[in-house]
């Protein structure tokens, strides 16, 4: 006979998948995989102001979980954190699993700041990462783009619409894939990657911490 049965978990059916696994995904809006948990097993929730709450996460079937005290639709989930410009990861991460995220980068006084909406070539003499505060952060996952990012972010009922300016030339955005950060300038055209924003910016919360 199998052993295939239903559970019941806080008044919700839930049936495991017919191997036989209770696993937690975790995904983006496009259903791109991030990583999966084990049923009972955490994820750390990072919010836009940095902030850190661990979450148990239970099984409910392959598209629902609850997270913390909220049953989720594995793609609600992702379009909630999205909204919310959320990341997370796994508490105990195993050989597979991503956790990658970007974050946007606007000039904080674009009166005041005369590169603002300028080319690279002509920025790049006063480009400077104190000029910078961070308006955004979300998951990336590995079949996402710079270009991609560019797409989303002009496009109606972008995320954060309300709190940032459509992404536009002389903004940045860092990418953290496998563990390696990265910052790119948008450019006229295309992106080009600059080191010395990522530099500059660890030197800032570096005095920041200190003073």
């Amino acid at each position: 006979m199998s052993n295939f049965r239903p559970q019941i978990i806080k008044g919700v059916v839930a049936f495991p998948n017919e191997e036989g696994n209770r696993e937690v995904r975790f995904i983006d809006t496009k259903y791109n995989r991030f990583f999966s948990v084990p049923d009972g097993a955490n994820i750390i929730l990072t919010n836009f102001e940095g902030e850190k709450r661990i979450l148990p996460c239970e099984y409910i079937d392959d598209y629902h979980a609850q997270v913390g005290n909220v049953v989720y639709h594995i793609c609600q989930f992702a379009e909630v954190m999205e909204a919310a410009g959320a990341i997370y990861s796994p508490e105990h991460p195993r050989n597979g699993d991503k956790a990658d995220y970007y974050e946007v980068y606007q000039i904080r006084n674009l009166e005041l700041t005369p590169y603002a909406f300028c080319s690279y070539e002509s920025a790049k003499k006063n480009f400077n990462a104190a000029d910078y505060q961070k308006v955004y952060q979300a998951m990336l996952s590995p079949e996402v783009d710079l270009a991609d990012l560019f797409i989303k972010h002009n496009r109606d009922g972008r995320p954060f619409g309300d709190r940032m300016h459509s992404l536009s030339v002389s903004d940045v955005i860092v990418t953290k894939r496998n563990g390696e950060k990265k910052a790119f300038y948008v450019d006229d055209f295309g992106f080009k990657e600059v080191p010395k924003f990522l530099e500059k910016k660890k030197k800032i919360n570096f005095d920041k911490e200190r003073g």
